[in-house]
């Protein structure tokens, strides 16, 4: 038989620390409409429009120092940015543009999916996104 997560299971136990205890943490539960995982340049101008219609929006976003934008040292190409504006830095300003309209933003890694049924659940260390 085929062992599946089940979305009520929401206990992960862990060891912290060098105190060889295990340690029981609840994930916080987050209801939302939009869930986007990942935080580069097409996440986060999903995350503007979609946070812009009222919508519920969550980026989760494992690491927003990494990506080919992130790493970029100038931007040459792209419309209406100053070829003197870092990759990083227009990836900053994107992400505050989402944030100011709504946008949970969180950093995490995004360790399971679930998408059968008629609620989906995205599964992080920290929160179970709904």
């Amino acid at each position: 038989s085929e062992r599946r997560w089940q979305p009520g299971a929401r206990i992960f136990g862990g060891r912290r620390g060098n105190s060889g205890g295990n340690v029981c943490m609840m994930a916080e539960e987050v209801e939302c409409d939009v869930v986007i995982v990942g935080g580069g340049p097409a996440g986060c101008t999903c995350a503007l429009y979609t946070s812009r219609a009222d919508l519920k929006t969550v980026i989760v976003d494992k690491n927003p120092s990494i990506g080919a934008l992130a790493i970029t040292s100038t931007i040459a190409n792209y419309p209406g940015v100053d070829r003197t504006m870092s990759g990083e830095a227009l990836l900053d300003q994107m992400r505050e543009q989402a944030i100011s309209y709504g946008t949970d933003y969180r950093r995490a890694q995004v360790f399971m999916v679930d998408t059968e049924g008629d609620r989906k659940y995205v599964y992080t260390p920290d929160a179970t996104l709904v």
